[in-house]
C-alpha cells in the first residue's frame, strides 16, 4: 500500500472518555522503543467550529505510531485527513523552549486528587486557548523524535554533577549550569563550572539513588530530574500557530500570548518553565525550532485525549465506537448481496449476505434519514441485476419510484408495477383468491387478520360472522364486493348459501344467521359493513379487488423469478386503505409461498420480499411467516423506524426468528433493547453508541454460515447509478401494457 510522505490523522474519543494521560504514557513508551525513523507531530488544532487532536507522521512510521495509541485507547477513532491549505489567511507563530531541560514539568500524577478520586485534566486550558473565534484558528504543534544516546547520556551526567558538593554550596552557579550546559550557546562557561564540580568528592549516598513515588510527592529537585531522565526521552519542540486574516495581526499576537500562558499550568518555577520566542510571520522551519528533552511521562501530560473531567468545549469526539468485523465475511459469489463495507480503522472489506443465510431473514431498524432506504435500494438493484425474484412493498412510494427507474434493461419484461394509486391503469389483485381448496382456511384467516389490524373495536361476534362470510366467498371464488353482497343482499345470500360446500359454514348461514332477529342481524352486519365499506367505496381500490382477471399470481411470480414493485403511497390511497391492502398482499404472498410444498425444496426458486415500514402490514400470522417462510425459499427483508411501532407479539417474533440485524441510529429507549439483542454478551455494545451512529452507519449482527456473527460496525454504500426517468417511463409503459387495464367507469353505489 502506498502513502504520501507525510500523512495526517484525526484522533477522536467518546465524550465520556475516562482513559487519561497514563494510557498515552504507555503508548509513547512503545513508540520510543520502536525507534522512529522520522519526527512525529502531535497537535491540538481548531477548525472553523471545533477543536481536535491530530497526528502527523511519515508514511513509513504510520503503524509504529498509530498502533500503540489504538492499543491504549481501543474506543478511539483514527481517521485520515487532508492537510488544510488556505491562501486567504495569514499565519503568525512563536516557539516554546523548556528551561532548564534537565528538570521536568509537572506530570499528570500531580494533577490527581486521590482523596476525592478526581483528575484535573490540565489540557483543558490548552484546548480553551485555541478555540476558534472571529476568524482566528489556533494550533499547538509538538514535534517529537527519540533522543540520541549521546544527548541522553550528556543530560544524565549533568544531573549527577549537580549533586556534587560544589553545586550544593553554590546554588546560583548550579542554576546557571543546569540552564546552559545543554544549550548550543553559553555551554562553555557551564562546562568550566562542571570541571570544578568534578574536583569535589561524589557523595556516598544521594537522593538520586532513591526512586520517587508514583505521585511525585515530596521529591527533591534533583530527584525529579533523575526521574525524568530515567524515562524514555524525546527530542521535542513546540510551536504555537495562529491563522487569521492579515487585518487581525494584533488579535493573533494576543491569541499567541494566551496560548503560551496556558502552558504555565504545567510548570513549577523551581523546576522547569517554558520561555516564549518572538512572534513572527509564517511558520518556523523544522530545523530552526529549538528542541529540548521531554520524557514520555511529560509528553503524555502535554498531549493526550481529554477525559470527561476536562469538559472540553467544541471538542471533536466520536459519537460511537467502531467495532471490529469477523475475520471471515461473505463478499463474493453469485448468491451474495453486498450490504456495505466494514468500518473499523483501516478495515473496509465488503460485507455480503449469502443466500442461505438470507433465508433466515434480515431486519433493519433506524430513525428516518439514517440510511435504511439507501441500503434497501442497493439490495434491490443487486437482486434485479442478478436475476433474482423479488417483491417490494412501499407505503411511501418514493422507494418504489426509485427502483422503477433503476430496473436493468434485461429485466424489463420481468417487472410487474402495481401502483395502487394510479386511477387510470389498474392492476388487479384479489386478496380472496385461492387456487387450492385445502388452503381456504388459511386464506380466510389471513384476510380476517388483515382487516382486524385496522380496528380497535373488534368482538367475537363480528369476527365469527366475518370469518364465515369470507370463507363462503373464498370457496366460491369471489372478491371483497361479494362479501358485502353476501352480508347485505338477501337474494344474493339465498343464491350463495345452498352452494357452500363446508358443512359448518353452511350451517352457520342456514340456521344461526337466519335465526337472528332483524334488529340483531342489522346490528351485526352493520358492524362489519362499516369496516369494509371505506375500503370498497374508494373507486381505485374497488377496481383493483374486483378486477375480472387479476394479473397478480403470486405463485407464478415466485416460481418465474419476476419483479413485483408495489406502490402503496399513503398520500394517494389514504393510510387505512394502504395498510389494509398491504396486509392483504403480505398475507397472499405468504399463502402463495406455502403452496410451494408441492415441489421439492431444492426446486423452489429463492424469492425475496422487501417490506418498508413493515409494522403497518403485520398480522397475527406474521410470526409463522418468519418461522416457516425459509422452508419455502421466501426471504424477508423488513424495515421500520422504532420498536414501539411493533406490538409485543411481532417484536418477539422478529428477535426470535430473524437471523441478521442491521441497526442504524435509534432513540435512547430503543438503544437499550437493541444493544442486548445485537451484542453476544452484556455490555458488548453501549446503548449510547447506538444513539450516536452517524448517517449511513450501522451496527450489524449477520448470519454467517448459519451462525450469528459478533456485532460490528458497517457503512452502507452510495447508490451506484442515479435513477433514470427514461427507464422509469419504459418500465411503466411495458408493465401497463401487459398487466393493467384502463378504467373509466363511474363509482358503484354500495
Amino acid at each position: 500500500m502506498c502513502y504520501s510522505l507525510r500523512v495526517l490523522f484525526l484522533l477522536t474519543v467518546p465524550a465520556n472518555n475516562t482513559r487519561g494521560p497514563r494510557y498515552m504514557e504507555k503508548a509513547l513508551a512503545a513508540i520510543h522503543q520502536a525507534r522512529l525513523r522520522h519526527a512525529v507531530t502531535l497537535s491540538y488544532a481548531s477548525s472553523e467550529t471545533q477543536v481536535g487532536l491530530f497526528i502527523q507522521c511519515h508514511s513509513v512510521d504510520r503503524d509504529t505510531v498509530l498502533e500503540p495509541i489504538i492499543a491504549s485507547y481501543p474506543h478511539a477513532t483514527i481517521s485520515p485527513m487532508e492537510e488544510p491549505t488556505s491562501d486567504e489567511v495569514g499565519t503568525w507563530a512563536c516557539t516554546l523552549r523548556l528551561l532548564p531541560e534537565l528538570f521536568p514539568i509537572l506530570r499528570h500524577a500531580q494533577f490527581e486528587d486521590l482523596l476525592n478520586h478526581t483528575f484535573a485534566d490540565p489540557v483543558s486550558g490548552l484546548l480553551r486557548a485555541i478555540l476558534p473565534d472571529a476568524g482566528l484558528m489556533g494550533r499547538i504543534e509538538i514535534s517529537i523524535q527519540p533522543a540520541s544516546r549521546r544527548r541522553c547520556h550528556h543530560a544524565r551526567q549533568s544531573v549527577k554533577l549537580l549533586d556534587r558538593g560544589f553545586f550544593r554550596r553554590h546554588h546560583r552557579l548550579a542554576a546557571y549550569f543546569a540552564a546552559h550546559i545543554t544549550r548550543p550557546r553559553r555551554w562553555f562557561v557551564a562546562w568550566i563550572f562542571g570541571l570544578f564540580a568534578r574536583c569535589t568528592p561524589q557523595p556516598s549516598h544521594t537522593s538520586l539513588d532513591t526512586s520517587t513515588s508514583r505521585l511525585h510527592e515530596r521529591e527533591e529537585d534533583l530527584q525529579a530530574a533523575a526521574d525524568k531522565l530515567g524515562g524514555h526521552l524525546f527530542e521535542s519542540s513546540i510551536q504555537l500557530v495562529v491563522s487569521c486574516p492579515d487585518s487581525s495581526r494584533s488579535e493573533a499576537r494576543e491569541r499567541l500570548r494566551r496560548m503560551a500562558g496556558a502552558f504555565g499550568a504545567f510548570t513549577k518555577s523551581r523546576l522547569a518553565t517554558f520561555s516564549v520566542s518572538r512572534t513572527q510571520r509564517g511558520l518556523t522551519t523544522a530545523g530552526h525550532v529549538p528542541s529540548f528533552l521531554l520524557s514520555h511521562e511529560e509528553l503524555a501530560t502535554l498531549w493526550h485525549p481529554p477525559t470527561e473531567a476536562a469538559l472540553p468545549e467544541r471538542m471533536q469526539s466520536s459519537d460511537f465506537q467502531e467495532l471490529e468485523a469477523p475475520s471471515t465475511l461473505c463478499s463474493k459469489g453469485e448468491d451474495v448481496v453486498i450490504l456495505g463495507r466494514t468500518l473499523f480503522r483501516d478495515d473496509r472489506r465488503p460485507v455480503g449476505l449469502a443466500n442461505e443465510d438470507r433465508r433466515r431473514h434480515l431486519y433493519l431498524v433506524g430513525k428516518t434519514g439514517m440510511g435504511k432506504t439507501t441500503l434497501l435500494q442497493n439490495m434491490l438493484v443487486s437482486d434485479m441485476q442478478s436475476g433474482r425474484g423479488l417483491c417490494l412493498i412501499d407505503p411511501h412510494g418514493d422507494l418504489a419510484d426509485s427502483i422503477t427507474a433503476l430496473v436493468p434493461s434485461h429485466r424489463t419484461n420481468d417487472v410487474i408495477l402495481f401502483d395502487a394509486g394510479n386511477r387510470d391503469q389498474i392492476v388487479g389483485f384479489n386478496p380472496l383468491a385461492c387456487h387450492d381448496a385445502t388452503r381456504i382456511d388459511q386464506v380466510t384467516s389471513g384476510a380476517v387478520s388483515a382487516m382486524k389490524k385496522l380496528y380497535d373495536s373488534w368482538g367475537p361476534r363480528l369476527e365469527d360472522t366475518l370469518g364465515n362470510a369470507v370463507y363462503a366467498i373464498v370457496e366460491r371464488g369471489g372478491n371483497l364486493m361479494s362479501v358485502m353482497q353476501l352480508l347485505g343482499e338477501k337474494p344474493y345470500r339465498e343464491q350463495v348459501v345452498p352452494m357452500i360446500r363446508d358443512q359448518v359454514v353452511r350451517s352457520f348461514w342456514l340456521y344461526e344467521f337466519a335465526s337472528w332477529s332483524d334488529n340483531y342481524r342489522t346490528e351485526a352486519v352493520a358492524a362489519i359493513q362499516n369496516k369494509l365499506r371505506p375500503f370498497v367505496v374508494n373507486s381505485t381500490i374497488r377496481a383493483i379487488v374486483t378486477h375480472p382477471n387479476p394479473a397478480i399470481d403470486f405463485r407464478r411470480i415466485m416460481d418465474d423469478g419476476k419483479v413485483l414493485i408495489v406502490n402503496l403511497s399513503k398520500g394517494r390511497l389514504g393510510e387505512d386503505n394502504s395498510t389494509l391492502l398491504g396486509a392483504l398482499l403480505v398475507t397472499s404472498i405468504q399463502q402463495a409461498a406455502m403452496t410451494r410444498a408441492d415441489i421439492p425444496e431444492t426446486d423452489r426458486r429463492d424469492f425475496s420480499l422487501y417490506v418498508d415500514e413493515f409494522q403497518n402490514f403485520t398480522t397475527g400470522s406474521f410470526a409463522s411467516v418468519l418461522s416457516e417462510a425459509r422452508k419455502f425459499r421466501l426471504s424477508l427483508i423488513v424495515a421500520h423506524q422504532y420498536l414501539l411501532q411493533l406490538d409485543d407479539e411481532t417484536s418477539d417474533a422478529v428477535f426470535g426468528n430473524v437471523g441478521s440485524i442491521v441497526a442504524f441510529q435509534v432513540g435512547s429507549d430503543d438503544a437499550q433493547r437493541l444493544a442486548e439483542q445485537i451484542g453476544k454478551y452484556p455490555g458488548q455494545i453501549a446503548p449510547e453508541n447506538l444513539s450516536g451512529l452517524p448517517k449511513y452507519t450501522a451496527y450489524v449482527r449477520l448470519l454467517i454460515d448459519g451462525m450469528p456473527s459478533k456485532p460490528f460496525s458497517m457503512q452502507t454504500l452510495s447508490p451506484a447509478d442515479p435513477p433514470s426517468l427514461e427507464r422509469a417511463d419504459i418500465i411503466r409503459r411495458v408493465s401497463q401494457r401487459r398487466f393493467a387495464r384502463h378504467v373509466t367507469a363511474e363509482p358503484i353505489a354500495v
